[in-house]
């Protein structure tokens, strides 16, 4: 396949100021506060955001939940209007060095001990990825925001990409090695420049990124099938992302899939066959159904896929075979801790894992009757803490 590409220079980084005219590609934004950065405004002589001195409403009136496997609510921000956060993505850099962000634009840390306000922008994040140094955040209209603790105190800093496209995904190796995923595209920052490359199809749309140290970086994309006879399936297909190398990881699998995708990752499993997995949704009737496949870089995926089941062993099935509409599927989230511990979930108390051998039921985050179910987002963690986020919650629990 062949790849274009293009290069900007990160001398168009701009320091964002918490005051300013807007630029041409952001929208207006609220009237900003002075204590915390905002992408509303661009100057010059912007003053760095100490991250913790945002006056916001933390929702003192309600009480936060801990269940009964160790997963406890952490306070949380609110929005500018007062109403719960919707975060979008989860990175752990370390269990004192936490990163989310919402699609409200805020981009919240975790110091081990509280969450503060880091940064607010004018437009929704989706993505966010970091390590001891660097943190990258982006999301909506080609939003793309780099701070390093090198550089004026940590100070966000918006990197221009030439292209209004939302972000989805984010993933790096090293502070000079990041990825960025949108529709048809991907991009690269070599820790000066930023270079774009072409996927070869419009019609590619961005599921996510991921990658694991020593095996590589990937990008997970779709492409709608037309006409669909049984129901939206889609073409799923996984880049291999190298610098003016990038390819398509066993091109003879995406058609054998027939799944619509969510979630991948890249395992360290010593087998080919159970590098990569692929979480996702397959239409049967009227039904969406949880699916799965696992597969290499030669291993072809098992067909057909296995279900994936829930807790009490049945087949996971959303909506009514003999429905006349599909409802909107949970999101399936995944995180590899290794090559033996895959885990998905769908949401807060459903979820499985890859135990080395098949994809079973795992015990389920038992939160009680005090916490309200809502939209599961993104899920992260390290060899000590997992961290669950979605629509007004961060949950922290222990690795197991």
């Amino acid at each position: 396949m062949n790849h274009h590409s293009r290069r900007a220079a990160i001398a168009s980084l701009i320091v964002l100021g918490a005051c300013a005219t807007n630029s041409a590609t952001e929208e207006p934004a609220p009237a900003p506060d002075t204590s915390v950065a905002s992408d509303a405004g661009l100057t010059d002589d912007a003053t760095p955001n100490d991250g913790g001195a945002r006056d916001v409403n933390l929702d003192a009136e309600r009480s936060l939940v801990c269940g009964k496997t160790g997963f406890c609510e952490t306070k949380i921000p609110t929005s500018d209007i007062g109403e719960p956060l919707s975060l979008r993505a989860v990175w752990v850099a370390s269990s004192n060095d936490v990163w989310t962000v919402s699609a409200e634009g805020f981009i919240l840390h975790w110091d081990g001990t509280s969450w503060t306000t880091s940064y607010r922008a004018a437009h929704a994040l989706y993505a966010v990825w970091g390590s001891a140094t660097d943190v990258w955040a982006a999301g909506e209209r080609g939003l793309l925001l780099h701070s390093t603790s090198a550089s004026n105190n940590g100070a966000w800093t918006r990197v221009e990409t030439g292209h209004t496209k939302d972000i989805r995904g984010i993933y790096g190796s090293a502070p000079d090695d990041v990825w960025f995923g949108y529709d048809g595209a991907v991009e690269h920052f070599d820790g000066s420049t930023l270079t774009s490359y072409d996927l070869g199809n419009p019609a590619l749309r961005a599921r996510t990124l991921f990658g694991r140290a020593g095996y590589g970086t990937y990008a997970l994309y779709d492409v709608p099938c037309s006409p669909c006879n049984f129901g939206p399936i889609s073409r799923t297909l996984i880049f291999e992302l190298v610098p003016d190398q990038i390819a398509e990881v066993n091109s003879a699998a995406d058609r054998q899939l027939g799944i619509f995708p969510t979630s991948a990752v890249v395992t360290d499993a010593p087998d080919d066959e159970h590098r990569f997995f692929v979480f996702g949704y397959q239409a049967i009737g009227k039904a969406w159904y949880f699916a799965y496949a696992n597969f290499g870089k030669v291993a072809l995926p098992p067909v057909p896929i296995p279900w994936v089941r829930d807790v009490s062993g049945k087949e996971s099935r959303i909506g009514d075979i003999n429905g006349n509409t599909y409802p909107p599927p949970p999101n399936l989230v995944s995180w590899a801790k290794s090559g033996v511990d895959v885990r998905v979930q769908s949401a807060i108390g459903v979820a499985n894992r890859w135990d080395g051998t098949d994809l079973v039921a795992a015990p389920a985050i038992d939160m009680g009757f005090d916490f309200v179910p809502r939209q599961l987002n993104a899920i992260h963690g390290n060899d000590t803490d997992t961290w669950l986020v979605g629509d007004g919650f961060a949950l922290k629990g222990p690795t197991k």
